[in-house]
């Protein structure tokens, strides 16, 4: 028995640059091309195959006959929801793809005793494959923490089995990443022979109760700030023979990282620094450009950063530019902590956010949204509203039982399902 475990490709993710867009469904092509040559059974994304629920429809016509190939070898492809794919009250994509039979969701669940039983899917090899999908703002987190699910069931499932699931475990997540919405792992179902794990953009290898459970960690990435942070660490995915995994590298691109420190320095002077860095031969590499300190002299607005990526642009495959830690004598940076755009926005959400950085952050995100290509603005409305509402309504929700005041002795009611398809 012989499958890949594949998780967040986030294909339609940068959608300002066409470079990286293609470059992030290249990785997706390669490791499906790669899991078709090794003669896999099957194959599992982890969620966030896509990055929003709605993508670009050329973004979907290419990856559906990327999967198509695959399919016509007869692998089969199980999915199942990422935090990006599922949009509450909405139907996802997903939904539509696997309707038409070019792979398979494995959420499924009933109801016993007021908890949720998640049901396996039998794959023709005999192993059961059982997902537990993610959620916008982490939702599914309180399923694990609130014990919402039949966990006694899952354990009895009969082995060869495989856990699917695209959540943050507390104990593994990285350093770096602040995400507060995560699963201790010892909510997590004991007993299953391979963990197939998705939503950490950096892979992690673990040993759990004697059975591998692996993040995969993103094919390519899904912001600037997976390029920045872990663009110089091994991408690709996992092909698993007898449980026992191989991690298959992706690499599709080169990249160029370079730090520039202004502190004591003019803008004049930066500039003319910069500019003779940005002539160089950049080799064809995605170049990482953080520019950061105080100026001695001068306006950031003085040093021509267009001028500067126009010149990298001439050897370099794309340009990522960063000055969000570039202050003046005249006028300091934000107040708030963080090198990175999303540093900065977590720190402000935490400030101003009455109703919790997850809720704010995904609003947020939500309302920035772009208009696809052939959307009118009453869709577009509709379709930010349709998302946006659910949100808006599950943190209303839940400001008013925080504030409800509790009787005195009054047993706790089991966890409702939120219906996750």
């Amino acid at each position: 028995m012989k499958f890949s475990h594949i998780a967040d490709a986030h294909l339609g993710a940068f959608s300002k640059s066409k470079t990286l867009r293609e470059l992030n469904l290249k990785a997706f092509e390669e490791a499906i091309e790669k899991s078709i040559s090794e003669g896999v059974d099957f194959i599992i994304i982890a969620g966030d195959l896509y990055h929003n629920p709605l993508p670009d429809m050329d973004i979907v016509k290419r990856s559906v006959e990327i999967m198509k190939r695959a399919k016509e070898e007869g692998i089969r492809i199980y999915v199942v929801y990422g935090s990006h794919d599922f949009s509450a009250g909405t139907t996802s994509l997903l939904d539509v793809l696997a309707e038409t039979g070019l792979f398979q969701k494995v959420v499924r669940y009933e109801m016993h005793d007021g908890k949720i039983r998640l049901l396996p899917t039998e794959d023709e090899t005999g192993v059961r494959l059982v997902g537990m999908p993610g959620m916008t703002s982490a939702m599914e987190v309180r399923y694990f923490t609130e014990d919402a699910l039949d966990m006694e069931f899952l354990e009895e499932i009969p082995n060869p089995k495989i856990f699917i699931f695209h959540t943050t475990i507390y104990e593994l997540k990285p350093d770096y990443l602040a995400d507060k919405n995560a699963v201790p792992i010892s909510k997590f179902p004991k007993g299953f022979d391979y963990y197939a794990g998705g939503h950490l953009h950096e892979r992690i290898e673990y040993d759990f109760n004697g059975s591998p459970l692996r993040y995969t960690g993103a094919l390519f990435g899904a912001t600037y700030n997976d390029l920045d942070v872990i663009g110089e660490k091994e991408k690709g995915f996992y092909i698993v023979e007898d449980f026992k995994p191989r991690f298959i590298p992706i690499k599709v691109c080169e990249f160029e990282k370079k730090i520039y420190d202004a502190t004591g320095k003019s803008a004049s002077r930066v500039e003319e620094e910069l500019l003779e860095y940005g002539k160089k031969d950049h080799g064809n590499r995605v170049v990482i450009l953080k520019v950061r300190g105080e100026l001695s002299s001068g306006k950031i607005a003085d040093i021509n950063f267009r001028k500067i990526r126009e010149e990298m642009e001439k050897t370099a495959l794309d340009v990522l530019l960063n000055t969000y830690a570039l202050t003046t004598k005249e006028r300091k940076s934000i107040s708030v902590p963080g090198e990175t755009q999303e540093d900065i926005e977590n720190r402000v959400f935490e400030e101003i956010s009455d109703f919790g950085v997850d809720f704010t952050k995904s609003l947020f995100h939500v309302l920035k949204s772009e208009k696809m290509e052939g959307e009118n603005k009453r869709d577009f409305a509709e379709r930010i509203w349709s998302t946006a509402k659910p949100l808006i309504d599950e943190a209303l929700k839940k400001k008013i039982e925080k504030n409800k005041p509790k009787p005195e002795g009054k047993e706790k009611k089991p966890v409702s399902l939120f219906d996750f398809g």
